[in-house]
């Protein structure tokens, strides 16, 4: 079969070969397979072996998420091992099995049936645990149907994974394996499937459908261009390696530097912070280089649990992580819960659009106890180190007076009660249309601004950043996008505040020309993408950015843009 190209969407930057291995997803269903009585005792035997192998599996996936993401995120494994062991299920299913039906269809009827139970119970908290059920049941009708499991597989040559779509967790699995980049038919550039690939440094590449890839071919994936080559020749495969190398050459260049500042070439030096989602990862942004923390996901804190974090336990992750990084900043984004974040005891309706629902600020100033008790656990933690306080998705000067008044009822509180809080700063995100129009007024109200260029984006394009279909509509070099960042910009500097990004687009390499001529003060990303960064500013002239910033600001649409940042890029 000679060469064939295909061009997909980008999702995680790097050039990666091995052989492909199609992951095909198996639909749950019932299969509606009689069997005979004599054949019984034999299905028995099938689901015991497919349950023990089952187990097997998820144990092996314990111990790794644990080694990459700690106790409580390996405790959700530990509950589904624990689901196996459950009478009520392991005892449904056999008594199934002898009533007449195969294996797998006992698999999937008992499933349904202990799912809609779950689903039946006020609870919220409970009645979330039917994803839970459902989760356990499909692995064990994929292992009784022979169905490949990525993370029992041996493999010694490197695999390119190709999938229709891949769990986070599914993606943690088989990292460990040889797995060296990943095709997806589905996903977008800010999918948490996107984002856990980058952190694992997996080249990925979306939108492309499974048929186009045959089992077992040669292919490189090419996660910056967004292009998968089948079958390449051996000059294209040349080429490939060549470039591996380079970037491997530069990978070591960029670490060499991450203990320097990042300053341009004629003295601009903006600053390189790191996104964390736990305390725990403080040291991450430290040992690559940054110099703060430009956003800690506290909603996390949140999820896995049946009900909120009482203040106390808030105040020790926000004092860990303070203390930890004293005394650079660390800004810290009061609970972003509702859109794709699912946290069940907060009683979030379903809604036909989440993400322009009820969810961030609103619940927090409708459930004003919620946001208190956050706001008192940041400022107790205060004295540690240099907090800054972020309020998410905030379109409305009204919203933030608001933040601000709880913000001073909480002060009250503490000096009644003789706690003792230091200094802090107090900012929004930038990430819907209406705060970048009304950036200016905004400004007069806090004391720093951070882009949210992820959501910033979807909301000025009106594209769903998770929805595979419009994802070739998603970029955030749009002209709308850039245009609303510069708009932003000026507002700041207008009015003397700070302005940093901890949108994906802070570690996009065409993008950080763009930024530097705009005068950001600092880039918050994913702790591993911070020396490649510095790397660039160390290459860059500020007058040269600004230069291009402008010209950028002129163009009309993104693909010109992207072509004049990669040509800017290159030069360097």
């Amino acid at each position: 079969m000679p060469e064939q190209k295909i061009k997909g969407t980008p999702l995680s930057q790097g050039i990666s070969y091995g052989r492909s291995f199609l992951y095909e997803a198996i639909p749950f269903t019932k299969r509606s397979v009689e069997i005979r009585k004599e054949d019984v005792e034999k299905e028995l035997v099938r689901f015991k072996k497919a349950l023990k192998k089952t187990k097997e599996s998820l144990e092996k996936l314990k111990e790794s998420v644990k080694r990459r993401l700690g106790d409580e995120k390996a405790g959700i494994i530990e509950a589904h091992i624990l689901m196996l062991e459950d009478p009520m299920f392991v005892d449904n299913i056999e008594t199934t099995i002898k009533e007449g039906n195969s294996a797998e269809d006992a698999v999937f009827l008992t499933t349904m049936k202990i799912k809609s139970m779950f689903e039946e119970i006020p609870d919220p908290y409970l009645r979330e645990r039917a994803a839970d059920v459902e989760d356990v049941g499909s692995r064990l009708y994929r292992n009784l149907i022979g169905a490949k499991d990525l993370f029992l597989l041996d493999v010694r040559e490197p695999l390119i994974v190709v999938a229709k779509d891949l769990a986070p967790s599914e993606l943690i699995a088989i990292s460990e394996n040889n797995v060296v980049g990943l095709v997806l038919s589905q996903g977008g550039p800010t999918s948490h499937t996107a984002i856990i690939a980058k952190s694992l440094n997996l080249p990925t590449v979306s939108g492309i459908e499974m048929s186009l890839i045959p089992e077992n071919c040669f292919l490189i994936v090419d996660g910056t261009k967004g292009e998968v080559v089948v079958n390449p020749s051996q000059s294209t495969l040349a080429c490939a390696r060549a470039k591996i190398e380079k970037l491997r050459r530069e990978q070591r260049e960029a670490l060499s530097l991450k203990d320097l500042p990042a300053v341009t070439l004629d003295g601009l030096k903006v600053e390189l912070w790191g996104n964390i989602a736990h305390p725990n990862e403080a040291g991450d942004v430290l040992s690559f280089g940054g110099s703060g923390i430009g956003l800690f996901r506290t909603e996390f804190l949140f999820m896995n649990r049946n009900d909120p974090p009482n203040e106390d336990e808030q105040f020790e992750a926000y004092r860990k992580t303070l203390s930890d990084m004293s005394p650079y900043p660390v800004v810290i984004r009061t609970m972003d819960a509702g859109g794709d974040k699912e946290i069940p005891y907060l009683n979030i309706p379903k809604e036909d659009n989440p993400f322009l629902g009820y969810r961030a600020l609103r619940i927090g100033l409708t459930e004003e106890h919620l946001l208190l008790t956050q706001i008192r656990a940041l400022l107790r933690s205060s004295s540690f180190g240099n907090l800054y306080i972020m309020f998410p998705m905030v379109s409305s000067i009204w919203e933030v007076r608001k933040a601000k008044d709880l913000i001073q009822k909480a002060t009250c509180q503490l000096e009644k009660e003789g706690i003792n809080y230091g200094t802090f700063k107090v900012g929004i995100m930038i990430e819907i249309p209406s705060a970048a129009i009304m950036a200016e007024e905004l400004a007069k109200e806090v004391d720093f601004f951070s882009l949210g260029t992820n959501d910033l984006t979807q909301y000025a394009l009106a594209v769903d950043r998770g929805n595979a279909k419009v994802s070739r509509w998603y970029d955030h070099l749009h002209p709308a996008v850039l245009r609303l960042v510069a708009m932003t910009s000026q507002a700041t500097k207008k009015q003397g505040i700070e302005l940093g990004i901890c949108g994906e687009m802070a570690s996009d390499p065409l993008a950080l020309p763009f930024l530097l001529g705009l005068g950001l003060d600092e880039l918050s990303m994913s702790p591993s993408a911070i020396p490649k960064i510095k790397r660039l500013v160390r290459k860059f002239r500020a007058d040269t950015a600004r230069r291009i910033a402008q010209k950028v600001l002129s163009m009309r649409e993104a693909n010109e843009i992207r072509k004049y940042l990669e040509e800017a890029i290159s030069q360097l």
